[in-house]
């Protein structure tokens, strides 16, 4: 186990980029296994997954144990084309209210876009209860457009609007296509709203990029995948789970990994 919560109160998150179905010479045949091993073994609390379409998150589901469960719509509508899909453990999170929808200029219509992107791209809002510390929190889930720096920055807007009227602590998970020198990250961190986990509590296995190409691990530090949070939360670990090495990936992203709880 990468990261073990210390503490009863802490939350173990997970964002995890499950990689379509593409014919790449890694099926998903192959992947699923390792992706259910990794969620049984890590034992998560939520789950921001991007890229997984409908019969990868219902395969993953059934490989789980019964207590998670999943939501989300894909970005075209409905059950069409991939999901910005949050998975959670129903035992720990009492879900109060979810909502998807699309970063555009029409966020309300699916398979909208704007700014360039070259994909529809959507955003997860879960609004959960905490069922041990009977806490409020807020969940986001998103996984941005990979052409376009100017749909990432409008993306951000729509983000932190979900933040700000949240009236609970946030969490931020996703898959950016971005690293942290881009003016997406700026537009984030520049709200004064957020603070990225890997950097407040860095871990040695957080110098791995979290994006590998089935080519394994390499110690650039150059993350596309990010945990945010309000400042009401603190980190207490975060991590690179290079789970399936010498194997099998299960993805061509490593899930990046953080324990949070509740200042004071």
């Amino acid at each position: 186990m990468l990261l073990r919560p210390r503490d009863a109160d802490q939350l173990s998150v997970m964002s995890f980029n499950l990689r379509y179905p593409a014919l790449d010479g890694q099926p998903w045949r192959r992947r699923l296994p390792q992706a259910a091993a990794v969620i049984r073994q890590e034992r998560p609390h939520l789950i921001g997954t991007q890229e997984g379409m409908l019969r990868q998150l219902t395969g993953l589901i059934d490989a789980l144990p019964d207590h998670y469960q999943w939501l989300g719509e894909g970005r075209e509508g409905g059950d069409a084309g991939e999901f910005t899909a949050v998975i959670y453990d129903s035992r720990r999170l009492e879900i109060t209210h979810q909502e998807v929808s699309w970063l555009s200029e029409r966020p309300h219509v699916p398979g909208s876009k704007s700014w360039g992107a070259r994909y529809p791209r959507t955003m997860t809002v879960v609004d959960a209860v905490d069922t041990r510390t009977r806490a409020p929190l807020r969940f986001i889930n998103v996984h941005l457009d990979h052409r376009s720096d100017h749909a990432q920055v409008n993306s951000a807007a729509l983000i932190l609007e979900k933040i700000r009227e949240a009236g609970t602590e946030s969490v931020l998970i996703g898959d950016f296509n971005a690293y942290k020198d881009r003016a997406v990250y700026r537009t984030l961190m520049d709200s004064g709203l957020l603070t990225d986990a890997v950097v407040s509590c860095p871990s040695e296995t957080c110098e791995i990029n979290t994006f590998h190409g089935y080519r394994g691990p390499r110690r650039d530090g150059q993350h596309m995948d990010w945990i945010l949070h309000t400042a009401g939360l603190r980190t207490c670990a975060t991590g690179v789970n290079i789970f399936g090495r010498g194997v099998q990936y299960p993805s061509d992203h490593f899930p990046l990994q953080a324990l949070i709880e509740h200042c004071g």
